[in-house]
């Protein structure tokens, strides 16, 4: 009897720890949030050039322009959710030349997922954390797109790219995500909205087009494109 009951502990310890065994392997690693694509830190400050097309088909024009805006990061806050926010100082200039104008004045924040910025008060989700190609979240979901702003609803952000490299002059960025927040294009309009993200910068590009195409008419609306140029 003490044989068999030997054995038979034996057993039941064996199965136990292969049990065990399978569930540790089975456990999948968390994936870690890097929220360093957004760095909120006083006194950050990227400088990006910026070039404007605007299309119009009342006046059947096109008008360009370039200049340089400076986004500095200042001094955190609670905002009105109670949740540390970080004014961001917007400047603009001519060129590299020409004193700097104060512009208006953002923000933006990070929460436990997300990382917001309100731009000309509307709060848009930039990024959605963990980082993850193809992952997909409703960025504009925080504003009100009624009248006006309803070309804002429903779009999708998505990670179109992660990790990638690009260069920039001769600035190399070796971590870089892409933001694709909407690409719809057919026969009557445009609409490409991207960023891109470099970690522990920011953003280093953005790229707005939306133009009415219709058929026979000239072109209407506007491209705008941010490149970064200068940062600390």
């Amino acid at each position: 009897m003490r044989f068999c009951n030997y054995h038979i502990l034996r057993i039941y310890f064996l199965a136990l720890s292969c049990i065990l065994y399978s569930c540790k392997k089975s456990t999948v690693d968390p994936v870690a949030i890097d929220k360093a694509y957004f760095p909120l830190q006083t006194g950050k400050y990227i400088i990006y050039d910026v070039d404007s097309i605007a299309y119009s088909n009342f006046f059947n024009s096109t008008d360009t322009l370039s200049y340089q805006i400076k986004e500095m990061v200042d001094s955190p806050y609670m905002d009105a959710s109670n949740q540390t926010a970080y004014a961001i100082i917007r400047s603009v200039r001519a060129d590299e030349n020409s004193p700097w104008i104060l512009k208006d004045i953002w923000s933006a924040n990070l929460t436990d997922h997300t990382a917001e910025k309100v731009e000309e008060n509307l709060r848009f989700i930039k990024l959605d954390f963990p980082v993850l190609l193809n992952k997909t979240w409703k960025g504009n979901s925080l504003i009100n797109t009624d009248s006006s702003l309803l070309y804002l609803k429903d779009w999708d952000y998505e990670y179109t790219e992660v990790n990638t490299i690009i260069t920039v002059d001769t600035m190399q960025f070796d971590s870089v995500v892409t933001v694709t927040q909407l690409n719809e294009q057919n026969v009557i309009q445009k609409m490409i909205f991207v960023e891109k993200y470099a970690r522990s910068i920011g953003l280093i590009y953005k790229e707005q087009q939306n133009i009415e195409t219709q058929p026979g008419q000239y072109l209407n609306g506007y491209i705008l494109t941010m490149i970064i140029r200068e940062y600390n």
